[in-house]
């Protein structure tokens, strides 16, 4: 009697072939314009969704840290993992803070304003990203 019933066969079978893994990403599209070159990645939106702007975010970008809006469900290795292949730098180190969302009034009628995470990248000496300073 199986377990699961919903669960496919594991016996090997000899008769069918063997299928090849083809790696998602082979090729990396690249983009220049105005000597800044960009590498895209394939589910890098679902990580890095844009910059973070802010007065404080730009007194940081002088001491080569980014602030990024990333995605909900992101970690520090898939951050550094994208912020590192998009932009060709090399990461130093990583802060990710959640913001909470909050309820806001207008009159008499009640809303949400949706919380976000976001992340610090440090990059290491020598390394910038140029996109975030314009």
């Amino acid at each position: 009697m199986k377990l699961n019933p919903f669960a496919k066969n594991t016996k090997p079978n000899s008769k069918t072939p063997k299928k090849e893994v083809v790696s998602a990403v082979e090729d990396v599209p690249t983009q220049k314009s105005a000597g800044i070159t960009i590498n895209y990645s394939a589910g890098a939106y679902r990580v890095l969704k844009n910059f973070y702007i802010s007065e404080k975010a730009s007194l940081l970008a002088v001491n080569n840290q980014y602030v990024f809006m990333v995605g909900r469900d992101t970690n520090k290795a898939e951050i550094c993992k994208n912020v590192e292949k998009i932009f060709n730098v090399k990461v130093k180190d990583i802060k990710i803070i959640n913001l909470p969302s909050k309820i806001r009034n207008v009159g008499r009628h009640s809303g949400v304003k949706p919380g976000f995470k976001k992340a610090i990248v440090i990059l290491k000496e020598g390394y910038s990203i140029e996109q975030a300073k314009a």
